[in-house]
This record gives structure tokens, sequence and C-alpha cells, in this order.
């Protein structure tokens, strides 16, 4: 039973003699110190101090007194500049815009304009009219794609011969409609 009071009062002893290393200072300040930034402080802390832990043995030794911590000199709280985050704002998940009316667009029935070249071949051009949807419009004339915010953009292509053009269209508009369709037209470099 006495060995069990003797463990209770060594781990008392450890206890607070843990708690006197780690006190504060009794020391006061030669002067006085500017109070800490409203907007940041950064304590500092004194490093932690080592104890020795007690031997195990069949007696507990005879308490001695321990020398006091080492004196500590008190450091002022250093403010750092910093500068608040904005808060985090939602982000709003895009969506498409509103189309007033179905896309389509009017299939070509003839060139607007062609240009005989001196290799032989023809600069063909068309306009091609978009009605609907909503822009910016991604237009596709066979293998050929771009994007434009017009309604009536150019599309321009190579021809030669005299055979028919035939060309596939295909219009997406911003609001995630699609449509395509062939076309064809007649040469008009070539007589009827």
């Amino acid at each position: 039973m006495n060995r069990r009071y003797s463990l209770y009062l060594a781990f008392i002893g450890l206890v607070a003699s843990i708690l006197a290393c780690n006190a504060p200072s009794q020391a006061t300040p030669t002067s006085q110190a500017p109070p800490p930034s409203a907007t940041s402080y950064v304590p500092t802390a004194s490093p932690p101090q080592e104890t020795a832990l007690p031997t195990p043995t069949g007696t507990l030794p005879e308490a001695t007194p321990t020398s006091a911590p080492p004196a500590t000199t008190e450091t002022t709280p250093t403010s750092v500049s910093a500068t608040a985050a904005p808060p985090p704002t939602a982000t709003p998940t895009p969506t498409p815009p509103i189309s007033a009316s179905p896309l389509d667009f009017i299939r070509p029935a003839g060139l607007d304009h062609w240009q005989n070249l001196p290799d032989g071949r023809y600069e063909c051009k068309i306009i091609l009219q978009i009605t609907g949807g909503a822009p910016p419009y991604t237009v596709h004339h066979d293998l050929d794609v771009f994007t434009t915010w017009e309604s009536k953009p150019v599309i321009v292509f190579m021809a030669h011969g005299c055979g028919a053009m035939v060309h596939t269209i295909k219009v997406e508009s911003a609001d995630g409609q699609t449509v395509a369709d062939d076309y064809w037209i007649s040469p008009p470099w070539c007589g009827d």
C-alpha cells in the first residue's frame, strides 16, 4: 500500500515540477510593449523545458530541490501585416443562353460570289443565313470549322470543274441546338 501512495506522490511531484518549469516568468518588463495589432497577433512561446523522469527503483529517492528554470527574456509579440482575404463568393453555374426560336439556316441555292483563280480553280463564297438559336455559332462546312457571332457569316471554299458542288453545313448554337443539312449548287462558270 505504501508503494502505491509513493507512486501517487511521485506523480504529483512530477506534474508540479512540469507546471513550475512552464509557468510564465514573474519578472516585470522594464518598458510597456505596444498593444498587438488588431488584425493579427503571433504569440511567441519559450521552448519547453525537459524534465528528467524518475528512475523506477524499489524505494523512491528523496526529493531534492530543483534549480529554478533559466530566466527568460520577455519578447514582444510580432505583428504581421496581412490583408484579409475576401470571403469566398458563390460561382454561378454557367447556363446556356436562352434562344428566341429554334435554330435553322437557309440552304444556299447559289454562290454569292466566285472568282476564277490562275491555277484553274474557283474561289467560291456563300453567305449563310442563320436564324434562331443563340450566338456564338459554330459552323461546320465539310471539314472547315469556325465560330462566329454573326447571323450571316461568309463561307469560303474552293471548287474546280463543272460538276455539281455538294457540301454539308452543320451549325451549333451556344444554347445547345444543332442543325445540319446537305446542299448542292450548280457551278455558274459552266453553261447550263
